[in-house]
C-alpha cells in the first residue's frame, strides 16, 4: 500500500501539488519566507537525542526500574539512529532533488540513481516518525498528539518547498517500519533475557 501511494503521488500529484503550493504562497506574498536559509539541523538533533536517551536508559536500568519508560527510551534510542542511517543510504541511492530546486531551476523531479544526496525519502519524516511511532507504541494516551505532530511536520515540509508529497509518504512509512521492526527485535531480546534469568 505504501509503495502504491508513493507511486501514485510521484506520477500524478507531486509536481502539481508543488506548483499549487508555490502559486498559493506567491498569491499571499509568502514565497519569500526565508526558508532557504534555514540550516539542516537533523544530524545534530539525532546525535543529541540519541546520546541523551541512551544516558537516560542506563540511568533507569541502574536504578532497577523496569517500567514502560525504560523500554520506550531503549526503543527510541535505537530506532532514531537507525532511521537516520537508512535515510542517508536511501537518499544516496535514489538521488532525487528537493522540491525547491525543481521549482526554481526547472530541473528534473525524477530520480537520479546513485548520484549523491537527495530528498527521497524525507529524512525529517523518517526520523521524527520513528520517534513518534515509539511514543504511539508505549504511551497510548499520547497517540493523538504524536499523530498530529507527524501530520504538521508533513504539511510544513511540503508548504516550505523542502519535499514532494511522495518524499513525505515514503519517509513516514519507513519511519513506522523502522521502529516497528526494531521494537520486535528488542522485545525478542528482552523476552530471551528474562527466560534465561528464570532458568
Amino acid at each position: 500500500m505504501a509503495a502504491l501511494a508513493v507511486g501514485i503521488s510521484y506520477l500524478y500529484i507531486d509536481e502539481w501539488l508543488a506548483r499549487a503550493v508555490m502559486d498559493f504562497l506567491r498569491s499571499k506574498h509568502l514565497s519569500s519566507l526565508g526558508t532557504r536559509g534555514i540550516p539542516d539541523l537533523l544530524f545534530p538533533l539525532v546525535c543529541i537525542a540519541t546520546v541523551t536517551m541512551w544516558i537516560d536508559y542506563f540511568l533507569l536500568k541502574r536504578s532497577g526500574r523496569d517500567g514502560g519508560k525504560r523500554r520506550f527510551v531503549l526503543l527510541a534510542a535505537t530506532a532514531i539512529p537507525l532511521a537516520y542511517a537508512l535515510k542517508t543510504l536511501l537518499q544516496g541511492v535514489f538521488g532525487r532533488g528537493y522540491t525547491r530546486s525543481w521549482l526554481h531551476h526547472h530541473g528534473s523531479s525524477g530520480f537520479n540513481w546513485f548520484h549523491g544526496d537527495g530528498g527521497f525519502p524525507s529524512g525529517h519524516m523518517l526520523v521524527f516518525t520513528a520517534f513518534f511511532t515509539a511514543v504511539w507504541h508505549h504511551f497510548p494516551r499520547y497517540r493523538a498528539p504524536a499523530a498530529l505532530a507527524v501530520i504538521l511536520l508533513a504539511v510544513a515540509l511540503i508548504a516550505t518547498g523542502y519535499h514532494f508529497l511522495s518524499d513525505v509518504i515514503a519517509g513516514t512509512c519507513l519511519g513506522m517500519l523502522v521502529t516497528t521492526l526494531t521494537g520486535r527485535v528488542l522485545e525478542w531480546v528482552y523476552t530471551s533475557d528474562r527466560a534465561e534469568e528464570g532458568e
